[in-house]
C-alpha cells in the first residue's frame, strides 16, 4: 500500500494588496520590498473570509480534481497556524462544511512544519489501512 496525491486545490483571499498599494501608506518602495523579500503582492482576508472558508474552497477543488465526493473521504487532516477557533478543531469544522461523516478529522498547528507533518500523518493512516 502506498500514498499518492490524487487532486489538489487552492483558495486565496479575494483582496490583493500590492507593493504599490503599500507605497501609499508606508515609507517603502516596490523595489525595496522585491529586492529583500521577492514579494510582489499579498492576499488579505476580508469580512466573511476565514481559514474555514479558504480550507473549504481548496478542499472542494481538490475533491473535484481527484473525482471524489464527500462519501469517498475517510480521513481529514489540516496543517494551519490560524484556525478559526480552538474548539471544535479546524478539521472537524471542515468535515462539517463538506458534509463528511464518520471519519477522523483534525488539524496540526505546527507552524512551518505543519504541512509536512500533515502529509506524514496522512501517509501513515493510508499505509496503515486506517484511511
Amino acid at each position: 500500500m502506498y500514498s499518492k496525491i490524487a487532486g489538489t486545490g487552492r483558495c486565496l483571499p479575494k483582496k490583493v494588496v500590492t507593493n504599490a498599494d503599500l507605497e501609499k501608506t508606508v515609507d517603502t518602495t516596490d523595489e525595496w520590498i522585491r529586492s529583500r523579500t521577492g514579494i510582489e503582492q499579498r492576499h488579505i482576508v476580508s469580512d466573511g473570509e476565514t481559514t474555514g472558508t479558504l480550507c473549504e474552497g481548496a478542499a472542494r477543488q481538490a475533491m473535484e480534481a481527484a473525482g471524489v465526493t464527500a462519501d469517498d473521504i475517510d480521513f481529514i487532516v489540516i496543517g494551519t497556524t490560524t484556525p478559526d477557533q480552538v474548539f471544535p478543531n479546524m478539521g472537524c469544522l471542515l468535515q462539517e462544511r463538506l458534509g463528511i461523516h464518520g471519519c477522523p478529522a483534525f488539524s496540526i498547528e505546527a507552524a512551518c512544519t505543519g504541512f509536512i507533518y500533515s502529509l506524514s500523518i496522512a501517509d501513515q493512516f493510508i499505509r496503515g489501512g486506517k484511511a
